[in-house]
């Protein structure tokens, strides 16, 4: 049985071909996975952090919250490449592209005149 989104399976039919054939209703649920995976994004490391620390109640551990912010991490990185892929669509950074803006400041020091 093929997986269609505008069309869903009902928790009925969906006991009666896990009863019927348990290879197709895994197969089902597979290409049901991988259409919703599309809508999703990585966690970042601040909810990866919350989740944990949810889950175990507040008391984590040090190697957990290290496994946390591992994988919080991997998601982050995701995310600022997203971020930089869509600024590079836009035409990148403005003020290094305005010829208008002359003296951009990037340290501290040169912020006071």
């Amino acid at each position: 049985m093929k997986f269609d989104p505008q069309n869903e399976l009902t928790e009925k039919q969906l006991d009666e071909l896990a009863n019927q054939n348990f290879d197709e209703f895994l197969d089902y649920l597979d290409q049901k996975a991988a259409h919703l995976k599309q809508f999703t994004r990585p966690l970042g490391s601040y909810e990866t952090k919350h989740f944990a620390a949810w889950t175990k109640g507040g008391e984590l551990t040090t190697e957990e919250l290290k496994k946390a912010k591992e994988i919080g991490k991997a998601g982050d990185e995701a995310r600022m490449e997203n971020i930089s892929k869509a600024s590079e669509k836009l035409g990148g950074d403005p003020k290094y592209k305005d010829s208008g803006i002359k003296n951009v400041k990037t340290h501290r020091s040169q912020w006071f005149d």
